[in-house]
């Protein structure tokens, strides 16, 4: 079909009767326009103005209707970082919007712009590996932001024998999306993967280019105010700015696509290690109305434990136990360790196809790349629409099932730490909370969950996820350190409840589920994953909001990286609501914004439908 298609409406309108047809329609566009479909197809950008793709290689010309180009680019031509800096300053010049794009894997419509979409999927190279310590312990690296996790770390593999810290369960993101959006791993007292950076390159408003990072041992630490007036006098096409702040570090490194367009991150990396994964199935006491859900002490234990690989799966939905009244809910812990030796099977096929039917130490068939498709998904969903409802917790545990194994895996720390490249297209959200507070939000989300199965007939078929991060200072993070109520948490834990794709009600579902964990623990959505944020919760939940904004105030002039999604978390605000005299901003929404968040009871004294509307 490709561009030339014009019957786009049509073919989407059958992705809604099955899952399996969208990988077949998501190159449709409206003849010469170009549109771009999120990852799972559940959000259109329609760009009018234009869909640039910027490329390693020199170009003398511009696809950009109306756009000029200097003498010298023209004729010298212009390098990717410059591509893209030219179209930010014709943006910016002529009072337009931009906003970049990488794989689309988020439902925040963090992307979503009228007028021009950078697509950054063509810049996906490794620029720059270095030592940066006497010991060679660390390393690091600089990467184009459209490069994907999935091709970064086997590159940086096999060509270097590097490794990052730690990575989340999803490696189909590219690296400028994982940081920008606070992406987290599984590794205990260990930081978001934000913070596994040193440096950013970025094109701000403008067409002006920085390089930002944070000052390392001995280095001055320069004041915001040097940083203003030095951005307000950098000129186009000059050299980029160097820029060692922390405060500007800690605003880019969340920076959610608003602070420009990310051109290469620089990442601290290491050594090459394996990981040894255990994977023990546990059945988990579920108690009656008035108590809390409580886990085992041998889990309790295993994700208090600095530098361990811990994870917990979920199945929501109580059975009881043989000759007794009472119930339990079944779960999968995966726990590893880092060791120094190769496991038993390391041979490219169970490597590249992670097999568990030939492989005796792999993830199981869940982990295969063949059953890893929407048609599968599809299939499941089918299957479930047949069955009574007392099968539902039984389908559930076919994920839980195939990660429980008898034997431990040991392999290369990213084919462990990985479910999916992307083959599949779930729905997911996601919430930070502190640690101590985990035990009490997961009742809650296990009750959410059977009451809307026993009351709507609506299961959500996949197991509820749990892992564990380290506190940091990064203003916009979710495991920011500073806690809504003013007080400081050093752990943070998060519980992510996902979806098959094409699932019924998945919207209604995560909506109610997150009303319920802000009016209650002023849980923070994940920024990427399906969240119903507002100005005056995003006000609400990150106490260092201000801080963020002066940078995202500095960097974004005339309001270029502005789109649907500044507008309702209400940064918008910030561009013309700073009182004379001071660096402080007033909060709230913009004037004429209907966004509104009324305080709710909590589940379930009323019904959930509509809960905070």
């Amino acid at each position: 079909m490709g561009n030339s298609c014009s019957c786009v409406d049509c073919c989407f309108g059958l992705r809604k009767y099955g899952q399996c047809w969208w990988p077949c329609i998501q190159s449709c566009s409206y003849g010469h326009k170009r549109s771009f479909y999120n990852y799972d197809g559940t959000e259109i950008v329609n760009p009018m103005v234009a869909y640039l793709q910027p490329v390693n290689r020199i170009v003398r010309k511009t696809a950009i209707p109306g756009m000029v180009l200097d003498m010298g680019e023209s004729e010298v031509g212009m390098d990717a970082v410059e591509q893209i800096a030219a179209v930010v300053r014709h943006a910016y010049r002529t009072k337009l919007h931009a906003r970049a794009v990488g794989t689309g894997s988020s439902w925040s419509k963090l992307t979503s712009v009228r007028d021009i979409l950078i697509d950054m999927k063509n810049l996906d190279r490794i620029l720059d590996v270095r030592s940066s310590s006497s010991d060679h312990s660390v390393y690091h690296v600089t990467v184009q932001g459209g490069m994907k996790v999935h091709d970064c770390v086997r590159i940086l593999d096999k060509a270097h024998g590097l490794a990052f810290p730690a990575m989340g369960n999803y490696a189909g993101q590219t690296v400028a999306g994982i940081v920008s959006t606070s992406t987290h791993g599984s590794l205990v007292g260990t930081q978001t993967m934000s913070n596994f950076t040193s440096g950013f390159h970025l094109v701000i408003s403008g067409g002006i280019q920085v390089k930002v990072r944070k000052p390392e041992t001995g280095e001055t630490d320069e004041e915001f105010s040097s940083v203003e007036e030095r951005v307000n006098n950098a000129t186009y096409g000059a050299d980029p700015l160097e820029i060692v702040s922390s405060d500007v570090f800690r605003a880019v490194a969340v920076g959610l696509g608003s602070m420009g367009i990310i051109y290469t991150v620089t990442f601290d990396c290491r050594k090459m290690f394996n990981i040894k994964e255990r994977r023990t199935e546990v059945k988990i006491d579920w108690p009656p109305n008035t108590e809390n859900f409580r886990l085992p002490e041998d889990v309790r234990a295993m994700y208090s434990q600095q530098g361990k690989f811990f994870s917990l799966l979920i199945n929501p939905f109580a059975r009881n136990r043989c000759c007794s009244s009472r119930k339990y809910v079944k779960a999968v812990y995966l726990a590893g360790d880092e060791v120094d030796y190769n496991g038993c099977c390391q041979c490219d096929y169970c490597l590249d196809c992670q097999c568990g039917c030939c492989c005796s130490g792999c993830r199981g068939k869940s982990a295969c790349q063949v059953v890893q498709t929407d048609c599968s998904a599809m299939c499941i969903q089918n299957c479930a629409h047949c069955c009574c409802t007392q099968c539902m917790p039984g389908i559930t545990d076919c994920g839980l099932d195939n990660f429980s194994r008898f034997l431990p895996y040991i392999h290369k720390w990213y084919n462990v730490l990985t479910f999916t490249n992307g083959n599949i297209h779930i729905k997911t959200a996601e919430y930070c909370l502190p640690v101590c507070q985990l035990e009490s939000a997961l009742t809650d989300v296990i009750k959410l969950s059977q009451f809307y199965s026993g009351t709507h007939n609506v299961y959500t078929l996949l197991p509820m996820y749990v892992r564990f991060a380290k506190a940091d200072d990064l203003y916009l993070s979710p495991a920011n350190r500073h806690c809504p109520d003013g007080s400081i948490c050093e752990e943070f834990c998060y519980i992510e409840v996902p979806f098959l794709p094409g699932a019924f009600a998945i919207d209604e579902y995560h909506r109610t589920l997150e009303n319920l964990l802000f009016d209650k623990y002023r849980a923070r959505p994940h920024w990427a994953k399906n969240n119903f944020l507002n100005c005056y919760r995003v006000s609400e939940l990150y106490p260092q909001l201000n801080e963020w904004a002066k940078v995202f105030v500095l960097f974004n002039k005339g309001r270029v990286f502005d789109n649907q999604f500044t507008n309702y978390c209400g940064f918008d605000q910030f561009h013309y609501q700073q009182p004379s005299g001071t660096s402080d901003y007033i909060r709230g929404c913009p004037p004429g914004d209907a966004v509104t968040s009324q305080p709710t009871a909590a589940y379930p004294d009323i019904h959930p439908f509509g809960v905070g509307e």
